[in-house]
């Protein structure tokens, strides 16, 4: 019995942990569409986290319906002259130019000029970016740069091995300087079965030695060599001010930009697997994953548990905030990145935007797209979980 009722506790953590970062990256997303068109004056019908039945809702001043669905796996913003919720058209087209114009007047969105829904496009994956800067900048500011510092080595691991000890700090990868703890994991986990070189503090020496990382036992297809990294131990961190702070935020949005971006490059010229790439089930395990690890610290009080937790999640929406605002920018008809493509297209014909059946099987083509990857990346987070189904 007790391990059933934790085994429902671990769930209900888990489910209420990817519902609550799930909805903040969401909430960011849309509310950065929402805000630009506020700013150019376009008319907004609906602000929407979560799909499907609407679970409450209410409508503002100035007309716009907010509400909560109840399958919560996105959102959107629909303008008042959408025919859908993913603004691939208007409800009625408008070809006068006296229709057009007095359109454009009454803020409706598909009548604007191209720079207005530009912007107003845009300014989804833009403030995802915004929003992982200031939470890591936040996380900085309290918990300081988390020092790259071994506390223990599994034995029998590639640390083991290369000689890395209980307290050794790792300076720099193969010559490149490590500045957190992060960073490090980010290189070795993309250096999987690769040889490498690092350079280790113990006390005042400073000496190197080659390593070679190993499938983490959690996600073989990533690179690990097995040690252990106190977040709680007072010398695993290094306190920021401000300013230095500010700039961690922006170096691991862009590490995580940059990592992202050369693996999606790699996917594509062939040289490495989509195995990495992950869909709500891996989101939803990886949340549970980070929420029990910050309840389950042993000789933590309640209070301290659930300010772990808090920080751990924050992290991770940031972390997930960086993968949607990349994905969203992906030239993908129904994603932001396809409407900006075809309004590069408009602009390029001088104003002319696609014929509309150009762009009705583009968008066609874009829902088949989406539906593969969403296929392929549950399959990957099932053959994750439970390696007997591959």
């Amino acid at each position: 019995m007790p391990d059933l009722l934790q085994g429902i506790q671990d769930l209900l953590v888990t489910l209420a942990s990817f519902v609550v970062v799930l909805s903040v990256v969401v909430f960011v997303h849309e509310f950065g569409h929402f805000q630009v068109a506020r700013w150019r004056k376009v008319a907004i019908d609906t602000f929407s986290i979560g799909f499907g039945r609407t679970l409450f809702g209410w409508r503002d001043k100035k007309g716009v319906q907010w509400k909560v669905g109840a399958l919560p796996l996105g959102g959107y913003v629909k303008f008042a002259d959408d025919a859908d919720a993913m603004s691939t058209a208007p409800r009625e087209p408008i070809d006068d130019p006296a229709a057009r114009a007095e359109a454009r007047a009454k803020g409706l969105f598909h009548a604007q000029p191209l720079l207005t829904r530009s912007l107003v496009v845009a300014a989804g994956p833009v403030t995802n970016f915004i929003f992982a800067v200031a939470a890591f900048a936040l996380l900085a500011l309290i918990v300081g740069r988390d020092i790259p510092r071994v506390d223990a080595v599994t034995p029998g691991a590639p640390a083991a091995a290369a000689g890395l000890q209980s307290g050794d700090v790792i300076v720099a990868v193969d010559g490149d300087h490590i500045r957190d703890f992060q960073e490090l994991q980010r290189v070795l986990a993309g250096s999987l079965g690769r040889t490498v070189t690092l350079d280790v503090r113990r006390g005042e020496r400073v000496f190197s030695v080659s390593v070679t990382p190993a499938p983490h036992p959690q996600n073989p297809n990533i690179g690990a060599i097995g040690f252990t990294y106190d977040r709680t131990a007072p010398e695993s961190h290094e306190p920021l001010g401000p300013i230095a702070a500010l700039a961690q935020g922006a170096e691991d949005t862009w590490g995580i930009i940059a990592q992202t971006g050369a693996y999606i490059g790699a996917v594509f010229a062939g040289r490495e697997s989509g195995n990495q790439i992950a869909g709500p089930l891996g989101i939803i395990n990886v949340s549970g994953q980070v929420a029990n690890s910050a309840l389950d610290v042993p000789d933590a009080t309640w209070l301290q548990k659930l300010q772990m937790l808090a920080l751990s999640l924050l992290n991770l929406a940031a972390v997930l905030s960086v993968a949607v605002g990349i994905v969203n920018l992906l030239p993908i008809p129904i994603l932001d990145g396809g409407h900006l493509l075809f309004y590069g297209i408009e602009a390029a014909r001088g104003g002319k935007p696609l014929p509309p059946s150009a762009q009705e099987w583009a968008y066609r083509a874009g829902f088949a797209v989406m539906a593969s990857l969403f296929l392929f990346a549950t399959w990957n987070d099932i053959t994750r979980l439970f390696p007997g189904a591959q």
